[in-house]
Formats: structure tokens, sequence, C-alpha cells
């Protein structure tokens, strides 16, 4: 089964509807309730069927899931719906001993049909399908035993599991028109309603098994225009929200408002068409790493909140190591390799294709090149014309943001020969690269797995497949008087976690 990527959805606003007063917004926060301000409506409330960040961040309030990802950062899942579990020898069998006082909103038990139903609906999920990777069958021996039966041993099935959403199967059977806009779980907050491009309501779940919430009414605010939000935030109407590092300084002077700073996975980069020359020389994708002023990119494109990084595994990610190479800007050692590879400088290297939302990068990333003798034309895409462009290998080089987020073997999409056409933007295939995934994926003692990444991130970083520039951080604003605990890497948040301080 291919992976999909979770993409952030891009809304496009016109100006004159960006414009909002604040009396447009219809809530504001009492001591037992928040605002939270998100840039898009949702399209579905589908638990496995969702695409959008916004979409995934409501639903992780309203749906739990077998197992949880811990945010203390040694990515070890600690038990939720299943109260314990056991990993088989070979790695090839999961099993999930269900809690027993689980109910969903409506009512109803939660047995291990549901997680058995809710398993075998990722594993067709178009979208999520990802999490399941490897999932052979399903067994439910009794109502509180699951045990998940793979193709072969695969040792991030467990992480996948942290994502999957256990759904009631009763209620897809009475009712599949609700199932995807009126859903029912059993997280901490019920489904209240939605006001299509306005907002959307849910509320503590009282008889919730870990405990009713303390904040008992949510709203979810669309607000798309980063600057209306920053005003939101700092009025009391938004209490909660991801804002853009433009607005930083404007919200830091605000007493009452906490800024968070999170790490993430996602990587900003140029990718290269290896199938085409001159970039299918690994000196001429190696002087384009050097090429780059990483430190000065950061700066212009992120005012500064992003971590200088070349190698695609993030420094809070498994596998990554101080030992695999780094690239640095050297103008001088990029001018060199290029002439080892018998490039005469001007080159023409054609079009710089990206999406609007890349653009500002783009003129970073020319200006450098142009610095060694390398020309490019900045083109630009509407954005899904831009993607067609790139998984069809219809463009000489990009420059793009992307997040394979979850397991580190996520990272094999940008590398292994089978995803060429999907997150392999360089159209790479190398032999020893998939084999060395392929061992990763069945190694199940992590120090082997560590070693394996090692090879992998190091072979990546010698032969420049990409030029990693960055990765930049998740920003989140929120009033001073709300308690929220430690964001996790790539900034998953859990309203269930969050308290007003008394």
């Amino acid at each position: 089964m291919k992976r999909k990527i979770t993409k952030k959805l891009a809304a496009a606003v016109c100006a004159a509807a960006m414009i909002m007063s604040m009396s447009a917004f219809s809530v504001s926060a009492a001591e037992d309730s928040i605002v939270i301000a998100v840039d898009a409506d949702v399209d579905t409330l589908h638990p496995s069927d969702f695409s959008t960040t916004v979409e995934m961040d409501v639903l992780n309030q309203i749906y739990d899931t077998l197992m949880y990802m811990n945010p203390d950062g040694e990515h070890e899942p600690e038990p939720r719906i299943a109260e314990s579990y056991e990993i088989s020898e070979d790695g090839m069998t999961y099993t999930f001993h269900l809690r027993d006082d689980i109910t969903f909103h409506d009512g109803t038990p939660l047995t291990a049909a549901d997680v058995k139903f809710s398993l075998e609906m990722y594993q067709q999920s178009p979208y999520q399908g990802s999490q399941v990777t490897g999932l052979s069958s399903v067994e439910t021996p009794d109502d509180y035993t699951v045990i998940c039966h793979l193709e072969n041993a695969y040792s991030p099935f467990l992480l996948g599991v942290c994502s999957v959403h256990i759904a009631s199967q009763a209620y897809y059977e009475a009712s599949p028109d609700e199932f995807a806009s009126t859903p029912i779980g059993s997280g901490p907050y019920k489904y209240v309603g939605r006001n299509n491009g306005s907002n959307l309501t849910l509320e503590a779940y009282e008889d919730y098994y870990r405990g009713a919430p303390s904040i008992k009414n949510v709203t979810f605010e669309i607000i798309p225009d980063a600057s209306t939000k920053a005003i939101a935030l700092q009025t009391g109407e938004v209490n909660f929200a991801e804002i853009e590092s433009a607005s930083m300084i404007q919200l830091q002077a605000n007493p009452d408002i906490t800024i968070a700073e999170v790490p993430t996975s996602g990587f900003t980069y140029i990718s290269m068409n290896l199938e085409q020359e001159p970039f299918n020389d690994v000196r001429v994708r190696q002087a384009i790493n050097y090429a780059i002023n990483r430190e000065n990119l950061v700066a212009i494109c992120y005012d500064g909140e992003a971590e200088v990084n070349s190698n695609i595994c993030s420094k809070d990610r498994f596998g990554y190591s101080d030992e695999q190479f780094q690239y640095t800007y050297d103008p001088e050692k990029a001018k060199e390799l290029l002439a080892e590879a018998g490039i005469t400088t001007p080159y023409n290297l054609g079009k710089l294709l990206v999406a609007e939302k890349y653009s500002n990068i783009a003129t970073v990333v020319q200006n450098d090149l142009r610095a060694v003798g390398l020309e490019v034309e900045i083109e630009v895409e509407e954005f899904n014309a831009y993607l067609n462009n790139l998984t069809s290998g219809n463009y000489g080089i990009t420059a793009l943001n992307m997040t394979l987020e979850g397991d580190t073997q996520m990272l094999e999409m940008a590398f292994m020969t089978e995803y060429i056409g999907t997150a392999n933007n360089a159209r790479y295939s190398d032999e020893e690269m998939d084999a060395l995934f392929t061992s990763a994926a069945a190694e199940t003692d992590s120090e082997k797995r560590a070693e394996i990444y090692n090879e992998i991130f190091t072979k990546a970083q010698e032969e420049a497949i990409y030029a990693v520039l960055c990765n930049p951080l998740i920003l989140y604003a929120y009033n001073t008087d709300l308690s929220c605990p430690e964001f996790a890497l790539e900034g998953f948040y859990y309203i269930y976690d969050f308290q007003w301080q008394s």
C-alpha cells in the first residue's frame, strides 16, 4: 500500500473577504470555554477519510485511539483504549487488551468489534491508509481482545496505531450518511454542530473514561487572515491559534499572550529532477547544496522561526545523528564542484518551478544560485497545477515544504523507487537505498534500526539527493491564563490537557 501525504489545506480567500470586524465573531470564551482559531473550514469529519490538518485537529478531540504518542520526546507509545499490549517475537502479531469501561458519545460500549471495524476502515482509506501499513488481518477472540496480524514484521506499526481513530461500527451501519458529518466518538469532546465557513462547536463528554474535561465548551473559529487572527488573539475573542512568524513581534509585546515554538519534522527543501541533466550529476547537486545560505533564508522567509538543517531527518527525530554530514554555506566549494562537473558558468538551469506559497523561498534560492554562476527563471503556478507537474516529473528544479510525519520510516516516501510519482520528487531510484529502508521497517531492535537509519541519511547526504534547507517551527499563541502542556513534535494538541488557571 502506498502511503498518502497529509497536507495543510491552502485556503484561497480574496482580500476583501479577509477584512473582518471583530463584531463578526459570534463567541468569546468564558472560564469553562475556549475559542480556537483555524485557517480553514473542514470538508469532512470522517474518522479516516480526512486530508487536512484542521480536520485532524478537530477529530483528535472527538475520537480516541488504541495507543497514544507520549510527548516526552522518547517516542514510546502508551496505552489509551488498549490498557495493555504484546508483540510476538517475530514482530508479526500485535495483541491489544482493551479497557472495559469506555463508551461512545451515544452511550453504547466500545468493544473489540469497533476496533476491528476501524482498523479495516483505515486499511481502505485513500487518505490515512499509511497508518496501518502492513496490516494483514484482524481477529477478535472476545469483546475486549484485538489481535492484529501483519504481512511482514513492520516496526512502525505501533506508532501508526496511535493515529487510528476508533469509531462505532453500529453507528456507521445505522447512519452511514451522518457518520462523516455528525461524528460520534469516544473521546473527551462531543460534536455539537457547525456553521459552514464560520465555526464548529464541541462540548465535554462528561462520561469520558479518563474523567470529564475541565474545559466544557470548544469553538473552532475560522479566520483565514493572519492579521485578523492576531487582532482576535489580542482582544480575547480567540484564546488559542497557530500563527505565522510575521505576527510574532506584534503578539510578543502583549503580556496577556504566550507563544510556544514547536519543532516539527517538516522540511523546506530544493528538489532536483534526477532524471534530467545536469541534476543527474552528484557534483551539481552537491554544488547547489553548498550554494544556499540557509541562515539567510531562515531569517528572510521565516523571520528566524525555523531550524537550519540540511538533513531530511530533523534533529528531534529518531535516526538523526550529528555524525551525519551537514552542508554549510560555501559558494567557493560550489564553484569548484561545478567546474569538476564540466559546468561552464554562467549556466542556465532553466525554470525554478514553484507554487505561489513558495515564491519568497524561490527568490532567495535564485539569488544564491546566481552568486555561483547558476541562473534560474522563477515560474509560479497555481497550487494544484504545480503539484501535478511535480509528481509527474514535469520540472527540473523546485523549492517547497513537505511533512512526512510519524515514524522515521515515513521518510522512505522521499527515497524509495515505488514512491516516484508521489513523494519521491527527486525521482531517485537506487536498489541499495530501497533495501536499507526495507531492512529498517522489519528491524525491531531500536539500536539496530538507528544504525540502519544512520546508513540511510549518510548516503542521502553524500549523494545530495535533495538540498534540504530547514525545519520550520509551528508557532502557537494563546492566552497567558490558559495552561497548555508541552507540545509534542509536530505540534499535535489535545484540549483535554488544557486548563484555565484560576
